[in-house]
């Protein structure tokens, strides 16, 4: 941990990019450090452990036996919540003082499972013409209403969209097999927009409260090899039908602003305290394909590899 806080230190004073505070976290959880003894615990299992559907699909499986995560209170706004500001300015507005230097927060301990995606696979998947032109269709409706806000687009692409939508059905997934209630796993996604130099593939999906129910080892033990694959492959079932089918599916902009394609409250969305997009940016064709298309979707094929 001390070497990761020193490679980064020099670059965090400069700026407040999330992307940089979420690489370090990327590094930390593929090289498996801490221990038992310590806030951070993490074991990576090597893919070849896991049946097909799993190691034709990611790099490595992270379980994370235990997690530290302190929220802390960076403003508020009413309409805007990334209004452009920098982590100082927004600071300043909390006190009556502007030589305030701290931030309300609380701790919060957990565990999760991380999935590293299989980046060769993901990037000719990426680069199909029938991808991007499905993926440009929710991006462009996404920065369409950031334009209206007065707000700079995001620089976003299919990568982004695959991510974000296999956590949400997987969370779905894990709170029907653990037990958990669904607002209380929530997702972490690692994928650089940004800077391309901070190559980044993977998803972490966790759960952290201040009592005992994030702490169990439940949620890690569904990440054990034997475990893991009826898991994943039962989520990619559930993500090819939608009771509002075929309507959702054939969606060309719902939900807020009309920021997803195929997803709604019968299928992908989830409580908004899961979720770090507020539900937007989810398209369940970029994983399983459509009815028309079925190889558009990143796990195109998953039934015979199961």
């Amino acid at each position: 941990t001390k070497r990761l806080e020193d490679s980064y230190s020099g670059i965090l004073q400069q700026t407040d990019s999330e992307e940089l505070y979420r690489k370090s976290e990327y590094d930390a959880i593929l090289s498996g450090l801490g221990g038992d003894n310590q806030d951070f615990f993490v074991t990576n299992k090597n893919v070849k452990q896991y049946g097909s559907a799993i190691n034709k699909n990611f790099k490595s499986i992270s379980l994370i036996h235990k997690l530290r995560e302190t929220r802390a209170l960076v403003g508020f706004s009413r309409l805007l919540p990334e209004d452009g500001r920098s982590l100082q300015d927004k600071k300043s507005d909390l006190a009556l003082s502007s030589s305030v230097d701290w931030l309300t927060a609380i701790v919060v301990r957990g565990e999760g499972i991380f999935f590293e995606f299989d980046y060769n696979k993901l990037k000719q998947w990426a680069q199909r013409k029938d991808v991007v032109d499905r993926a440009s269709v929710l991006i462009e409706n996404f920065n369409k209403a950031r334009r209206n806000r007065g707000q700079s687009e995001r620089a976003l692409d299919p990568h982004f969209i695959l991510l974000h939508t296999f956590a949400h059905v997987l969370i779905n997934q894990l709170s029907f097999e653990c037990g958990y209630g669904s607002s209380a796993i929530r997702e972490r996604i690692y994928c650089n927009t940004e800077d391309l130099d901070l190559s980044m593939n993977g998803i972490l999906v966790y759960t952290a409260s201040g009592d005992s129910e994030g702490s169990l080892g439940g949620l890690v033990r569904q990440g054990n090899p034997g475990n893991l694959e009826s898991i994943v492959v039962s989520s990619l079932h559930s993500a090819q039908w939608c009771s509002s089918d075929p309507v959702c599916m054939q969606s060309r902009g719902q939900g807020p602003d009309s920021c997803n394609l195929a997803a709604c409250h019968s299928c992908a969305l989830l409580p908004e305290t899961c979720c770090e997009e507020g539900n937007r940016l989810l398209d369940r064709a970029l994983i399983v394909g459509t009815l028309e298309r079925p190889e558009i979707g990143y796990f195109a094929g998953f039934d015979e590899d199961a």
